[in-house]
């Protein structure tokens, strides 16, 4: 009797415990905020009561960047008491934002006229969330009005940035600054430039032309370039460590391609992937081809 008493007093005790469990877990230290899973790997915020601008997240998901045409609001997840910061643009215009792929900072491209001066500019500057009040900018010399950057490829090793700046319908220069910001134009042999890369590691700068339909290299320590893609009309997809990627499209529609190479230099390109009927350029992603 003595034991089936202390059974009964021991399970008793075993879901009492279980109840101050499951209330202190689920209802005190419940998050007050509204989080909510995207795609089952990120965390994203309620940024905002409407939908303008995109929002860009870093490496980590603890910044979140809402970018719109004349704004930067930047939230920090680990702190959501702590007011969103805005970025000051002096009054510029965004083209571009990047977070780099493996630190909390980001690349971001302005342009516009200067209030006080009245002057154009474009400028290539990096933010850090950690310290938004140091501010490092480069501006892009002799540039044309209302010309922008469009695209920047930033090597996290050189700590170079190559930079795309559109002049007009279907041309763009190429620029290019390092850490010290020493910023200069960088002459190219093609005016139509679809995408640009730059190797992680070494100042080795990727780009093609439309028009040809050829891939390029450019050294941008010595300066010496060669023609990389094979023969055919090849647009570039991206590169990763020491592998390059490049899809190859038949016919004068540059948009439709037919297969995805990989390839590194000295070495050549192997196709990786023939697409069953020619695919949208803009569905072929680094994601899609860097595991074939």
């Amino acid at each position: 009797m003595n034991i089936r008493r202390f059974i009964y007093a021991f399970a008793l005790v075993v879901i009492v415990q279980c109840g101050v469990y499951y209330y202190i877990d689920r209802i005190v230290l419940a998050p007050t905020e509204s989080f909510h899973i995207g795609d089952g790997k990120q965390q994203t915020l309620n940024l905002a009561e409407n939908n303008d601008g995109k929002v860009f997240y870093s490496y980590d998901k603890r910044y979140a960047a809402k970018v719109e045409d004349d704004k930067i609001t930047v939230y920090d997840s680990n702190d959501k008491n702590k007011k969103a910061e805005q970025v000051d643009l002096a009054g510029a215009k965004v083209s571009f934002f990047e977070w780099l792929p493996d630190r909390n900072l980001a690349i971001l491209a302005t342009y516009g006229q200067d209030p006080a001066t009245r002057k154009y500019g474009v400028y290539i500057r990096q933010y850090n969330p950690l310290m938004p009040d140091h501010k490092t900018a480069a501006q892009l010399k002799d540039v044309p009005d209302n010309s922008k950057i469009v695209d920047a490829a930033y090597s996290t090793a050189t700590n170079v940035i190559y930079m795309k700046l559109k002049v007009g319908e279907d041309r763009y220069r190429i620029y290019r600054t390092d850490a010290n910001y020493d910023t200069r134009r960088i002459y190219v042999q093609a005016e139509n430039i679809g995408k640009i890369a730059v190797f992680p590691d070494k100042d080795i700068f990727l780009y093609d032309n439309l028009k040809s339909g050829t891939v390029y290299m450019l050294n941008g320590t010595s300066g010496g370039w060669r023609v990389i893609s094979p023969t055919g009309k090849f647009r570039l997809i991206g590169a990763e460590n020491e592998n390059i990627f490049i899809a190859k499209y038949d016919g004068n529609d540059s948009n439709l391609v037919i297969a995805a190479y990989r390839g590194q230099l000295g070495i050549g390109f192997h196709k990786i992937m023939a697409y069953e009927k020619p695919a949208d350029f803009s569905d072929v992603t680094m994601d899609s081809v860097r595991n074939m």
